[in-house]
């Protein structure tokens, strides 16, 4: 069963096979080398990837989403965005995101996460969430501080065991989470106002 959200501006939806070229694409921009894995820069791999995504997409038990993004005004895919580990009552529900450079500095990212935070915690009754990237990311720290994220466990020695243990690299990486009260008490302080 396909998946679809939208917010102001964004369609959010599967990742679909003609995606997949666009998509390994932006991956292998320049800019984007510096905030992503180093398994991310083979092209292969990323292919990889997003076909599994589209396998997770008919699974019954579904647990695993990974999104393309694309414009509401004309269809273009600008990036994806992906949520993991969902199921009720979940700490360790994880987010992420990766956008085409040209797309970048428009609020595409944290329009997009907001529907990811709203989707585990509203919908599929997430407890925690998670988001990381590496210290140097500024974007999407930013990004992660917009939708009412928290640092979580940040030190340089911690930043730096959960790059090379998570991720397997020797660079440090922040980790950012909301729980799903913290995501209740923000959403409802927005809308009083």
């Amino acid at each position: 069963m396909s998946f679809q959200i939208e917010s102001e501006r964004l369609i959010i939806r599967d990742v679909r096979e003609a995606d997949i070229p666009i998509l390994v694409e932006y991956f292998a921009e320049p800019i984007a080398r510096k905030n992503i894995l180093s398994c991310q820069l083979d092209s292969e791999f990323n292919r990889k990837y997003f076909e599994n995504g589209i396998a997770w997409a008919k699974h019954p038990q579904r647990i695993y989403y990974q999104f393309a993004v694309t414009l509401k005004t004309d269809d273009t895919l600008i990036g994806n965005c992906s949520i993991y580990k969902v199921y009720p009552e979940s700490i360790d529900t994880n987010i992420g995101w990766h956008y085409g450079s040209r797309f970048r500095g428009n609020g595409y990212a944290t329009e997009a996460a907001q529907k990811l935070l709203y989707f585990g915690f509203e919908l599929e009754e997430v407890s925690s969430i998670y988001a990381d990237c590496f210290v140097e990311n500024k974007a999407s720290i930013r990004i992660m501080e917009k939708i009412g994220m928290k640092p979580h466990w940040n030190s340089s020695a911690f930043n730096f065991m959960r790059g090379l243990l998570s991720y397997g690299e020797f660079t440090s990486a922040v980790r950012y989470s909301i729980t799903r009260n913290q995501w209740l008490d923000k959403t409802n302080f927005v809308f009083q106002q």
